[in-house]
């Protein structure tokens, strides 16, 4: 007796086309990592525990710049879009994206 059973075959899910996919997976494929998630922001050479926004390059307390979940950026309040929680970079390409025409 054979301890391998005979179980009916899976049926595989069709792949998904590019236009199908989530906007989030369109994202990643198409803008380029700056950093990894988790890496930090560079540090501001001038100041003591500050750190510069990588868009608008000002200097900032580590606790005013949050990470793009897309790129991988640091940016600060006046470089992030709370409407995508992405940073303005990204947000330009997801209201691109957006548009129906």
């Amino acid at each position: 007796m054979s301890l391998k059973r005979n179980w009916p075959k899976r049926k595989k899910e069709p792949e998904k086309k590019e236009e199908e996919r989530d906007l989030f997976t369109q994202l990643r494929k198409e803008v380029h990592t700056i950093r990894k998630q988790g890496q930090p922001p560079d540090k501001d050479p001038l100041t003591f525990s500050r750190y510069v926004c990588d868009l608008c390059s000002t200097s900032h307390p580590l606790s005013e710049l949050k990470q793009c979940a897309v790129c991988g950026r640091w940016a600060c309040a006046t470089c992030w879009t709370p409407e995508y929680y992405l940073c303005n970079s990204c947000s330009g390409i997801v209201t691109l994206k957006n548009i129906k025409l």
